[in-house]
């Protein structure tokens, strides 16, 4: 596999929610603060001066705001780019670099505010460097973290809870009826019958059970037509190309880069496109 393969490969990013955004990156801030605190690296223990704990405290409190600015902010701004469905490999290592500049940037302007220091290429340099070597370990362990977690998350994914017999009649008694684009062209089924709408070209296959066969029906329209025939709240878009009756899910495998859903009396699983894996949140 080459690199512009391996960069498009997608990642469980570790934004999460808000709550365990901010503890992440105050934890990240405490780290660094303490650090120079007790380590004083970069000839910080020649600097003699009784309150250098609260002037350092200055560059945790930077690389804190950074973080959030990362985090939260900027993904409530262009959520589409940060969607977990379309993280990859790549967004992973450019949101570690865009920190580490950020946090630079930052230590910068504070320095300049508490010590004066002259904003010049080299001190711009000499701060990347330093922020660089101090936020690494930090920036890989919570990478490494957040992979970890995500993916034993991922491993087990929300699987449907079995209908009650209220449910299961509600489906036997509610019929969908799905109108072609003639106008004339019908199929009208129980909604406990259906398992799942595919897309073909300009029609639309309609995939269904019948004295407990699995039968398959072409309508001509497309699944945005039919989408808007079916209950929203049971039959439910989880890939470009499918509709899929929740209500007919026994099992779900795989991760949010690519669930599957496996319905009964079929023996191929209908896709889940990670654009639509929120879907199989519905489990939970």
């Amino acid at each position: 596999m080459n690199l512009p393969n391996i960069l498009r490969q997608p990642f469980p990013h570790g934004f999460g929610s808000t709550r365990r955004a901010v503890f992440t990156a105050l934890g990240a801030g405490v780290f660094i603060w303490l650090f120079l605190v007790f380590f004083q690296p970069f000839d910080i223990n020649l600097w003699k001066d009784p309150n250098k704990p609260w002037y350092l405290l200055g560059y945790g409190l930077v690389t804190f705001l950074s973080m959030l600015l990362l985090w939260i902010v900027l993904p409530k701004i262009v959520p589409g780019w940060f969607s977990e469905a379309h993280w990859t490999v790549g967004k992973q290592i450019l949101s570690v670099l865009a920190t580490v500049l950020l946090v630079a940037l930052g230590n910068i302007f504070y320095s300049h505010w508490a010590f004066g220091q002259p904003l010049n290429l080299q001190g711009i340099l000499g701060f990347i460097y330093v922020t660089t070597a101090v936020g690494l370990f930090p920036a890989v362990g919570i990478t490494y973290i957040n992979y970890v977690r995500n993916l034993r998350r991922y491993s087990q994914p929300p699987q449907p809870i079995p209908l009650t017999s209220t449910e299961k009649i509600a489906d036997e008694t509610q019929r969908i009826e799905l109108l072609a684009e003639n106008e004339k062209d019908k199929l009208n089924l129980p909604l406990a019958d259906l398992l799942y709408i595919e897309s073909a070209d300009n029609y639309s296959e309609v995939v269904f059970l019948r004295n407990d066969q699995v039968k398959k029906e072409l309508l001509r329209g497309s699944l945005s037509r039919f989408e808007g025939q079916v209950p929203p709240a049971v039959v439910v878009r989880c890939h470009r190309s499918y509709l899929v009756n929740l209500h007919r899910v026994q099992r779900v495998s795989g991760n949010a880069q690519g669930y599957k859903f496996h319905l009964t009396g079929l023996e191929t699983p209908v896709p889940v496109a990670r654009k639509y894996s929120e879907v199989v949140s519905r489990f939970r």
